[in-house]
Formats: C-alpha cells, structure tokens, sequence
C-alpha cells in the first residue's frame, strides 16, 4: 500500500469536514470597533439547522462543519440592539462576517423570516437532514437509532433487522461518518452502532452524488459528530425504559479551551427485541451493547486544524428461535466488536485553497455460535477484517467555480471461517453434505480518484464531476463515472427546479464475499451455483422540485429511474442464518 499511499499524499489533501460544509468565522464589535462578548443564533430551515453559541472575550467564534445552504443570523447582547442577517456557505473555504452592535435603542438589523431559509436555490440534488434536537429525542430499540431516524425520510425502506434500503437497493448504503466512509453492513446483525447521543446531525442522500462519494451509492448517509463546542465544562446523562425489558443509558461530557475542545461518551443498553423474531412469541431474542467515544480537535492557528477520534463498539445478542427450537433448547450466540481510530489535519492557505489529510485504521470482528441443542443445524462462525483507510483532497474557490479534486485509499485484510453440522438430516435433500467447513484470507485493495466543480451563473448552478475507481479482490474491476446535477431557480416564485445523472460504480459487499464466491460451495448440492460476486454498474436518473408552501412549509417532489446490470442482493445459506452477497 505504500505506492498508492505516497502517491495520494503526494498529489491531493482531504476536507476536514463533511462533503459539502464550510465554516463562518464572526467577530462582533460595537461601534468604535472593540470586542464583545455575545449570544449567537443560527438558523437553516432547509437545512433544519439551529444552534446557539457564544463569542470569546475577542468577539469571536467559529461556527464548524455547516451545511452549503441559506442561513438566517441573530447576534444579541444586553444593552445592544439584536443584530438580524442572512448569510449564505458554499465554500469549504472560511467565510469571515464582521458584525458591529449598536447602542439600543437604535436599531440596524435585516429582518430574517422562516421563509426566507426555507428553500436552497442551488441544492442541485434531493436532500434529507435530521437535526441534533430530532436526533436527540428519539426512541428506538438499542442498534436501530439512526436507521430508524433515517427510515423516516422519503426514499428510504426498512427492511428486516434494521437493514435500510434507499430506493430499492440491497445492502447498497454507505454512512460517512465525520468524513470517513464505512462501507459494510451497518445494520444490527452486522455492526455496532453509532450511538446516536454522540450524533450532531444527519444528511440524507439518494441522487445527485458529488464525485467524492463511490462504492456503495444506493443512499449515502452522513453523519456529523463534532459539533461547535461551548467554552468550559458541559455533560449529560440520559437513560430510558421501554417495552421488552429495554434499559438504555449514556454519559457525555465536554471541555472547551479557547482553541481545542476535548471530549468522551459512553453509553450501554439491554433488551429482550434486538432482532426481528420469527415468530410472535419471541424466543431468546436477548442483547446486550455498549460503546464509547473519545475526541479532540486543536486549532493550532486560524489556518491549522487537528482531529483525533477513537471508538469502541459491542453487541452481544442471541439469535431469536423459532418454535421448533426453542421445545429443543437451541441458543445461537452473536458478538459484534468494532474499534476504531480517526485522525484529520487541515492546512487553509490564503489563496483561499484548502488542504487535507486525513485516515482511518478499524478492526471488526463477528461471531456466531451454536449450542448443542442447535437444529437443525449447528453453525460456527468468525469473520471480520482490518481496514487502513486514507484520504486526500484539495479545494478552493475561484469565481463562479468551487472546485475539489482528491483520491483514496483502502486496505483490507479479510477473514472468513465457517462451518456447520446438519443435526436433523430429514429437513434437507439427499445429497446435501451432513458437514461443511470454510476457511480463507484475503487482501481487498480499492483506490480512487476523483475531480468537481460547482459553477453558479445567475438562476443556475451546476455539479459536474468525474471518478476513477479500481477494485481489486475477489475480481478485478476499473470504472469511469461521470456526474452532473443541475438546478435552476425562479425567485419570484419561490421555486427551484433540479436534475441530475449519476453513473454509479458499486462494489459488491464483502460480508460472507469470498464464501459466496468460491467453488467450495458447489459441494452443497446439485441446486447450488458457483458464480462469482460481481460489482454493479448503473445509471441514476432523477428529477424534482422544491418550492414554498404558503410562506410557512416545503414541498419536495422528486422522479427518480434506476438502471443497474449485477443487481446487488443477499441469500442465505441452507437455513444457518448466515446471509452473503449475490448479483443478478
């Protein structure tokens, strides 16, 4: 990996934040241009942004990690008329706001309605985002947080144990979390979650991909855990009771200093409905989840930035029996495990061009296994894979144009250990082995390369992108993929009209990978065949508009079509439990 790596640091540097966020830098003064100290309010209706924070004892503060979109702006202080503005992030490049108070109660404000945050006129694509507060008063079982969150916007399915499906695709998803992709299942059966007390916001998407994003394009789901941080000291605690004997409980707490913010998480759950039961009685469907997070970001100067990010995640469950098993005393035990560790380093030069590097290493490991009382069929399981993970872009702002180019690169050790025992052979045909065993390694090797460009021109902006990828694990793959989005606006009517082409390169998911596609499995029977998992190849077209409702709502319309060759799917082995990919 070495090769790719040097070549990748050599050539680009990533976005510290998410695809699509920038950064507002205010100073407040008054009149005679001296510090002071204020409350400030931030507000995005199309966004469903808020927050509050407040300025240093220099005037300042810097809001992270926001959203391209319209925001409305209030600067408030004892003695000095509120401040009203608009203001608007299309840059990752920082954005520098002066603000100056004055005395009340003279007045010098812009009134600044829901309305007027209520529509993006150049959102080129359909977006969904979950705010922190909407996150932060959700109910749902341990494992299904975020899933659930996201189940509520339009396109999205819920299927079986958790598992999200964006507008017809399987086990397509892709969540980007604080910048990073994870790529793998992430469902409950799968993965530890990602707790959702740490969660500061969610975005939604299902078209209209920046060329960034490959791999799995089904939907992309990003994540923002790192907030803007309120000086000194600040916790909480939340627990919760509900049906099934559910207890959830999580701690945080952060500490701010004028520059760096440190902070930690954890969290623990316990519940009898972790799974989907096969029946109503809901045999031994018992689990147990813990977490924990640890963060720091230091400024060390306007222009340099560092972010370190460990995680640690668990699910211990049981798989839920069916009638039959449950009279014979079957227990199928499952362990989810997930460390892993994050890390960013943003360079912003004057020119104004921003610079990026940053890393993932992660380990993830799963079990499953069966007691003797198993039937009727006994399965021993244990597979996961070590992944180094590294990225780099670089950005700027040049006229109409916010341009981005960048690569990277993922490593992956992969292993697969597998085996059953048939303990009633009178539920299988003739012929089907009475035992099976499997066991391989494997290196998965994916590099990417990718150069955007928004341009705006008065009613229209304009997405334009192109994609490299090469994949090289159980087949040897390279792809091309073009993208462009449009949108155009109609002020006066409070209306915007967007399409957009995505030419979708997805690789296979490698959950089970080299199980489904190695001969081995043909020895299970004359009705088994060996077919090599494939990646998917597709064309997303969408259409749709937004436009104001009455000054007070939204409507969102949106016709999308789907073309993909290798269609992305899951089965399952014999009746074990045991799902993997296939492609049709």
């Amino acid at each position: 990996m070495v090769g790719p790596l040097a070549m990748a640091l050599a050539v680009m540097a990533a976005q510290f934040a998410q695809a699509g966020t920038g950064e507002l830098r205010l100073r407040v003064t008054d009149q005679s241009g001296s510090p002071l100290q204020s409350v400030v309010d931030i507000t995005s209706s199309t966004n469903d942004y808020r927050e509050t924070v407040d300025t240093d004892e220099g005037g300042t503060v810097d809001v992270k990690r926001l959203p391209f979109g319209t925001y409305g702006l209030a600067v408030r202080r004892d003695g000095f008329a509120t401040f009203s503005g608009r203001f608007e992030i299309r840059s990752i490049v920082p954005i520098d706001y002066p603000v100056a108070l004055t005395i009340a109660p003279i007045r010098s404000e812009v009134t600044v309605g829901a309305a007027d945050t209520l529509i993006d006129p150049q959102q080129t694509a359909a977006v969904q985002r979950i705010d922190v507060d909407t996150v932060q008063r959700r109910t749902a079982l341990p494992g299904r947080a975020l899933p659930e969150l996201v189940n509520t916007q339009p396109g999205w399915l819920l299927e079986a144990n958790g598992v999200l499906h964006p507008r017809g695709s399987e086990y397509q998803t892709q969540y980007v979390i604080d910048g990073l992709p994870l790529t793998d299942n992430r469902s409950p059966a799968f993965a530890a979650e990602v707790e959702a007390a740490d969660v500061r916001g969610v975005r939604a998407m299902t078209g209209g991909y920046p060329a960034e994003y490959g791999r799995k394009l089904g939907g992309v789901i990003e994540v923002v855990t790192l907030g803007t941080a309120r000086s000194g000291l600040h916790g909480s605690v939340n627990t919760s009771l509900g049906s099934f004997s559910t207890l959830d409980g999580t701690a945080a707490a952060e500490y701010a200093w004028p520059r760096a913010v440190l902070g930690a998480s954890v969290g623990a759950a316990d519940t009898d409905r972790y799974l989907d039961p096969p029946v109503e009685e809901n045999f031994t469907n018992h689990a147990t989840t813990s977490h924990g997070t640890i963060r720091f970001e230091r400024d060390f100067s306007r222009a340099d930035r560092l972010g370190v990010i460990v995680r640690r995640g668990q699910a211990n469950f049981l798989v839920p029996n069916e009638l039959r098993q449950a009279e014979a005393g079957q227990r199928q035990d499952r362990a989810s495990r997930e460390t892993m560790g994050q890390f960013s380093y943003q360079r912003t030069f004057s020119t104004p061009v921003v610079a990026d590097v940053r890393g993932m290493a992660r380990r993830l490991s799963a079990r499953l296994w069966s007691n003797e009382a198993a039937t009727p069929i006994a399965v021993d399981q244990d597979r996961g894979f070590r992944e180094v993970y590294v990225k780099a872009t670089i950005a700027g702002h040049a006229g109409v144009h916010e341009w981005k180019a960048g690569g990277d690169v993922s490593d992956a050790a992969v292993r697969e250990d597998f085996a059953y025992r048939i303990t009633d052979p009178g539920e299988f045909d003739d012929g089907v082995p009475q035992a099976f065993g499997f066991a391989d390694r494997r290196r998965d090797v994916e590099r990417a390369l990718f150069v955007q460009d928004r341009v705006r021109a008065g009613r229209w902006t304009v997405d334009a992108g192109v994609r490299w990828d090469q994949y090289r694990f159980v087949v040897d793959r390279d792809a091309v993929s073009p993208r462009v989005a449009a949108a155009w606006a109609w002020p006066g009517m409070n209306l915007v009209l967007r399409g957009s082409y995505d030419r979708a390169f997805q690789t296979p998911a490698f959950e089970n990978l080299l199980l489904a596609s190695s001969p081995a499995v043909e020895t299970l029977g004359g009705d088994v065949v060996h077919l090599v998992v494939r990646p998917s190849l597709g064309h997303f077209y969408e259409a749709g508009l937004s436009t104001v409702l009455f000054g007070a709502g939204r409507l969102d319309a949106s016709y999308f079509v789907r073309m993909m060759t290798n269609f992305a799917d899951d089965d399952l082995l014999l009746n074990t439990g045991v799902s993997f990919p296939i492609a049709f």
